[in-house]
């Protein structure tokens, strides 16, 4: 229920903020149709995960759980980032308030801790290092043995999420990594969490049980749940990440055959960035 109702305030600012903004930025950075369905879905994907039938399976079903973390990283966190919230949400608030929390954003943005978080090799750890740790069977086992610490996994795999995809998903103008980079991080990604996925499938016993697990359902044994959970966790998420990755090597070998963006081209993509589209909007 809290969590209906946290997404459903969130759809709500969202959308009020996206009306805010239309029609009062430049063309270049006006809101986009797009970035709406892309909010929409994440907040559809995080209900699925979070507040609906599966997350009561993910208690009893190995399986179920994998398969919640998978939407969480690979399809809610990149539609929320595809969707860029931060500035819709702030476009609800006056234009004294906006530009306030745009210059504690900064402040906070020059902290040493965030200047390591925007770093692409250290995103790319946590991403990797969240999979890697949750799926211990001893940590795993104390996560699903407590409300409050099963929704500290669910979190922290959106949250690592976020993190690794903006990365990708960054505006042209503001790219820390070019497409081929993009393309390495991505791949590598997918070759590193394959392997607790096969470690998992290929368990010649149950690693998982924990307190709360009673009679497993849908006839599945324990075993037999837990290899299904590793084929999930291994198949779906290399398929998306190597899918991913080749998309942007295309775009790689497509954009070395174009000429580099002149400064003017690098200034207007620049505006989309969400922190200068809320500053915008208060110049407005």
């Amino acid at each position: 229920m809290a969590v209906t109702l946290i997404l459903a305030v969130v759809s709500v600012f969202y959308a009020s903020g996206f009306i805010r903004l239309e029609g009062r930025l430049p063309g270049t950075c006006a809101p986009q149709p797009t970035r709406a369905l892309a909010m929409a879905g994440a907040i559809l994907v995080a209900q699925v995960c979070l507040a609906s039938p599966l997350a009561d399976l993910s208690h009893h079903l190995v399986s179920a759980h994998m398969t919640q973390h998978i939407l969480l990283m690979l399809i809610a966190a990149p539609l929320f980032v595809w969707a860029r919230p931060i500035a819709y949400l702030l476009g609800v608030l006056p234009p004294r308030m906006r530009v306030h929390a745009s210059q504690l954003a900064d402040r906070v943005g020059r902290l040493q801790f965030i200047d390591s978080l925007t770093r692409p090799a250290f995103r790319w750890v946590l991403f990797c290092g969240v999979i890697f740790l949750w799926h211990v069977p001893p940590v795993y086992r104390w996560a699903m043995n407590g409300a409050l610490r099963h929704g500290l996994m669910n979190l922290s795999f959106l949250g690592t999420g976020l993190l690794f995809w903006s990365v990708i998903l960054e505006p042209v103008g503001r790219r820390r990594l070019d497409y081929a980079s993009c393309a390495l991080y991505v791949f590598s990604a997918a070759l590193v969490t394959a392997l607790p996925g096969a470690l998992v499938t290929f368990a010649r016993q149950p690693l998982y049980l924990t307190d709360l697990h009673g009679p497993i359902p849908f006839g599945l044994s324990a075993l037999a749940d837990q290899q299904l959970a590793g084929l999930i966790m291994w198949i779906p998420m290399d398929l998306i990440l190597f899918a991913v990755a080749l998309a942007l090597m295309a775009a790689a070998l497509n954009r070395n055959g174009r000429a580099e963006p002149t400064a003017k081209s690098t200034a207007v993509a620049r505006q989309v960035h969400p922190s200068l589209e809320v500053e915008n909007a208060h110049r407005v």
